[in-house]
């Protein structure tokens, strides 16, 4: 039970940072993951920027990855983690407008066709990741208190960035007040 509960949190988490990542965060823990992501995007956009618009095969990259980052002789940490699914992340974003342009096709027709690989893929994306997460490493996430254990290791985050969360929270709030004032007075 706590197993699936984990696996269940894990891909909900997954879904919510790597298909949303426009909208507002559903849970706390996806604004602490793209809070800690905005700190590690930079820090490495050399590497980053290479995959933004990647075309082939999300999955594979993706796993060739997790093995470079945490490999047999990696210990787990919350860092890794973190890393590999900000990459995850990136790898579904769109490439600067013109990355890929060839002569004879237009930007639109490239930019549909990579949409469409990343619409094939995130599904997969998730189900590897949570796959990867729970098996080779569930008995560190539940040693690690799961996602309540990555929001503690993330309290060290720089004062701006728990603002940011507290902003999150409060909003979900504010919505939560709001929401139930409307069914009241409706």
């Amino acid at each position: 039970a706590v197993a699936e509960a984990l696996r269940e949190r894990t891909a909900l988490l997954l879904i919510d940072y790597l298909q949303r990542r426009a909208r507002e965060p559903a849970t706390p823990e996806v604004a602490v993951l793209r809070c800690v992501a905005a700190q590690i995007q930079p820090r490495n956009q050399r590497v980053l920027s290479r995959y933004r618009g990647f075309r082939g095969d999300h999955v594979g990259l993706a796993a060739r990855m997790a093995q470079a980052i945490f490999g047999d002789r990696h210990v787990p940490s919350w860092g890794r983690v973190a890393a590999l699914v900000t990459l995850a992340g990136t790898l579904l974003e769109r490439a600067p407008r013109g990355t890929y342009r060839k002569p004879k096709r237009g930007y639109k027709l490239e930019l549909r066709e990579w949409k469409a690989g990343v619409d094939r893929d995130w599904p997969r994306l998730v189900d590897f990741l949570c796959a990867w997460l729970k098996g080779r490493h569930r008995a560190w996430l539940e040693a690690h208190y799961g996602w309540d254990g990555f929001c503690d290791f993330s309290l060290t985050l720089p004062a701006s960035q728990r603002i940011l969360l507290v902003r999150f929270l409060l909003s979900c709030f504010s919505a939560s007040v709001l929401i139930y004032l409307w069914t009241k007075l409706s």
